[in-house]
């Protein structure tokens, strides 16, 4: 069995860190009494998927042979990324119209689903090596 480098360590360290923090950015969303109900379950839901990505980055000591786990988790970020830019020009589901960009946790998302794109694919092509 293959031991992972200490760069896929780290960068699974860091990613999951990233991961944790998308979470707590989306966590306290739920109690927006403005929005929809489905609306604040996809946020918790969503929450929840990140810090279970999250964890995967950081057992990826463990798990890196396992390769389908990460390439999963670039796509999991795409669809986050690419919900979170779609909903901005295209009116949200339950909401009839776009969402606002300008907000804090909008602008907070957006920089961090790029850096979750970026760094979770730079570590899936160091463990398909």
């Amino acid at each position: 069995m293959k031991r992972a480098s200490t760069a896929i360590i780290g960068l699974g360290a860091i990613t999951g860190i990233l991961s944790f923090a998308w979470s707590a950015d989306h966590f306290p969303l739920y109690n927006l009494s403005f929005l929809p109900f489905g609306i604040r379950i996809f946020f918790v839901l969503d929450s929840v998927l990140s810090i279970v990505a999250g964890i995967l980055f950081i057992l990826s000591f463990r798990l890196f042979t396992i390769k389908i786990i990460y390439l999963l988790e670039v796509v999991y970020w795409w669809i986050n990324y690419l919900l979170l830019t779609l909903t901005r020009v295209f009116p949200a589901p339950l909401i009839g119209k776009p969402l606002p960009t300008t907000t804090g946790p909008a602008l907070i998302a957006f920089v961090l689903d790029i850096l979750l794109i970026i760094l979770s694919t730079v570590f899936y092509l160091m463990i398909r090596e």
